[in-house]
């Protein structure tokens, strides 16, 4: 019946949850630096742009993965994060500032110059409002399309949302808990939201994720009367200690460390 439930059989922690970490990198683009030029992708000629880029990377992708199995794609996905999350010392700032996306158009060196500003705290993050997706597409893009600070960023929106995604459904699943003693709702809140991920995302899940949420969900549990659907209290049970409760005057925390 414990909340802990929550965390273990609800939301997985994944490799989003150390989207600040020190991890290190190799640096694959060239060490040219982009023209500093000011803006953000919101342009109208950026985002024109912006849309053959995310073609050309979706598809040098779409090659590198193919006849991949879960645990394979899950792994490259992993090596990216961890390029992507490349120590924020100066030595390596200065060295991911000098990448410049390909083809290195002014459209694209201004999405460059504004992810750079981004991870350098200058400015705001040039991919907000993108779809998970694109997010997902121009992060996992290591053909060059995008630099590493592009898809630093396109990964931090990502984990953003994710975060928010998670604090709401989180606080939602308290209140079914407390209300009823389940938490089949949140269960099909986390299922739904699972099948709308990007598919390099849901390869940071385990294989079986989907089923066994669906498992849960069929279960309908009751975690205060431990039992399935709509049975009554169980010996033992939160429900059947708290009756006993008022005939033995113990609080709560007495019953549950008997």
């Amino acid at each position: 019946w414990s909340m802990m439930h929550i965390n273990t059989a609800g939301i997985r922690s994944g490799a989003l949850s150390g989207a600040e970490g020190n991890k290190t990198s190799s640096d694959k683009a060239p060490a040219t630096q982009a023209p500093a030029a000011a803006g953000a992708v919101a342009d109208e000629v950026v985002i024109s742009t912006l849309a053959g880029r995310l073609s050309a990377a979706e598809k040098a992708t779409s090659a590198t993965i193919r006849g991949y199995d879960h645990a394979t794609l899950g792994a490259w996905v992993n090596d990216n994060t961890t390029d992507i999350l490349y120590p924020l010392d100066a030595e390596h700032k200065a060295a991911a500032a000098k990448q410049v996306p390909q083809p290195n158009d002014a459209a694209a060196a201004k999405s460059a110059a504004a992810a750079t500003a981004f991870v350098d705290r200058k400015g705001p993050n040039p991919f907000a409002g993108l779809s998970r997706e694109q997010l997902s597409t121009i992060s996992n893009d290591d053909s060059g399309t995008f630099t590493i600070n592009e898809r630093r960023a396109a990964f931090t929106q990502a984990y953003d949302e994710e975060q928010a995604w998670r604090t709401q459904v989180v606080a939602q699943a308290m209140q079914e808990y407390n209300t009823t003693g389940k938490m089949t709702n949140f269960f099909k809140s986390v299922l739904g939201h699972f099948n709308t991920l990007p598919q390099l995302e849901q390869s940071q899940y385990p294989a079986d994720y989907a089923s066994d949420l669906e498992g849960k969900i069929k279960l309908d549990f009751n975690y205060f009367n431990h039992a399935a659907g709509d049975g009554g209290p169980t010996p033992g049970s939160l429900a059947d200690l708290l009756k006993k409760q008022d005939k033995k005057g113990l609080d709560v925390f007495d019953l549950l460390i008997r």
